[in-house]
């Protein structure tokens, strides 16, 4: 019951975790009410929001937020907080690249049946990580990333008793 009870709270945090996650992409490649109110509602019904993409990003996060957690909850335990420095960036590593994938996936299914799977496979695949370490995006995504790590590291080596 206890190795049940375990595992249903790693795939909650990594629920979690995705569902956060999630956010991050909505709102760079979607455009948002949030961020035309300077161009009034005409621009939002000229580019309306892609609910089927939305969709997408949210399933290929939550379920890369399961499996990231679940992965790293193996590696980061018994380890010392002076390694995080190197998992954080390694998370998001596999993390975008691991959600590319899904999210081609998800999105050939949800929204862009008509693009050749290959290639947007092929393309999600090395953009996401490409925009998470070699563009502006970096300086926000690599502490984000720092931050999720550090708090399984703490909730994985927790002191028993």
């Amino acid at each position: 019951m206890e190795k049940l009870i375990a595992h249903w709270k790693n795939h909650r945090l990594g629920l979690l975790y995705g569902a956060l996650w999630s956010l991050v992409p909505i709102i760079i490649m979607n455009p948002t009410p949030l961020f035309n109110h300077y161009d009034g509602p005409e621009n939002f019904r000229a580019y309306p929001m892609q609910w089927g993409v939305c969709f997408a990003m949210l399933i290929a996060s939550s379920l890369t937020g399961v499996a990231i957690t679940a992965l790293f909850r193996r590696f980061l335990k018994g380890r010392s907080a002076k390694t995080l420095f190197l998992w954080g960036p390694l998370a998001l590593l596999i993390g975008a690249t691991l959600y590319g994938f899904l999210y081609a996936q998800f999105c050939w299914i949800l929204a862009k049946p008509t693009e050749p799977w290959g290639q947007l496979t092929l393309g999600c695949v090395f953009i996401h990580p490409a925009m998470s370490f070699l563009s502006v995006l970096a300086f926000g995504l690599v502490p984000l990333a720092g931050l999720n790590t550090w708090d399984l590291w703490r909730r994985v080596n927790q002191p028993i008793g």
